[in-house]
């Protein structure tokens, strides 16, 4: 995903549609998209009956990202992953790796503000999500995650023992996210800003940008993608 979201920053604002080949670990905006996950087909989606959709951005810095941006766990089990174990295990190293960080890991305090609204939380993790899906079917950060929208969703977990992240689990994989205590959301239509009692790394499409504190600007319809027909918004007019 962060190799995506490089070429696709060269494409934000413009009409040229972005065709996606996913060969990385997650593949996580491709699998949010209906895109097909293997080579051949791909390729093939490429090549054959295709349509256009538009979907949203965060902006960071003067540079657009596409899926998630997180603080906290996934922050550390990016960062701390290795390339050899990703590419000998693929998604299980990051699995792996997120397991190992949790081991004494406590919410940390923040300070959100939320198109303009602030408000002071502890919190594990915090995800800015503009797709829903984790990357492992049918892992999702919450229900009704939508990246064509014009919104982004703050997704807000509050867990400190083994007990809070099983029940967490638990949830998420009957996609009850809702039901769990320990999970909060809140929609953001213009801005995110998130500062941290010590700065905290932060991951955006995969891939660390840097530390807390970020200021995240929500894009509508900032890049054209081909996907699936059944997935599209507007007809292949070629």
């Amino acid at each position: 995903d962060g190799t995506v979201s490089g070429v696709a920053e060269g494409l934000v604002g413009t009409v040229i549609p972005l065709g996606i080949i996913p060969l990385g670990t997650a593949n996580v905006l491709a699998r949010e998209l209906g895109i097909p996950v293997d080579l051949e087909g791909a390729c093939a989606l490429l090549a054959g009956p295709k349509a256009l959709d538009s979907i949203d951005a965060m902006r960071v810095d003067g540079r657009h990202y596409f899926t998630q941006i997180g603080i906290g766990i996934d922050a550390l089990m990016i960062r701390d992953t290795r390339t050899e174990a990703k590419r000998r295990f693929g998604r299980w190293a990051y699995l792996w790796t997120a397991g190992t960080r949790l081991l004494g890991f406590q919410p940390r305090r923040f300070t959100l503000s939320v198109d303009g609204q602030a408000l002071r939380l502890r919190a594990s993790q915090i995800v800015l999500a503009n797709v829903g899906t984790l990357g492992q079917p049918p892992l999702r950060w919450g229900p009704n995650i939508d990246p064509r929208d014009g919104r982004i969703n703050v997704c807000i977990i509050r867990a400190r023992t083994a007990a809070d992240y099983a029940r967490l689990a638990w949830h998420v994989v009957r996609g009850r996210h809702r039901q769990n205590p320990n999970v909060r959301y809140l929609v953001a239509e213009r801005s995110i800003a998130i500062t941290a009692g010590k700065p905290l790394p932060v991951q955006a499409d995969g891939e660390i940008i840097g530390t807390t504190p970020v200021a995240v600007a929500v894009v509508p319809r900032a890049l054209h993608v081909v996907v699936p027909p059944r997935a599209g918004r507007g007809p292949d007019q070629q």
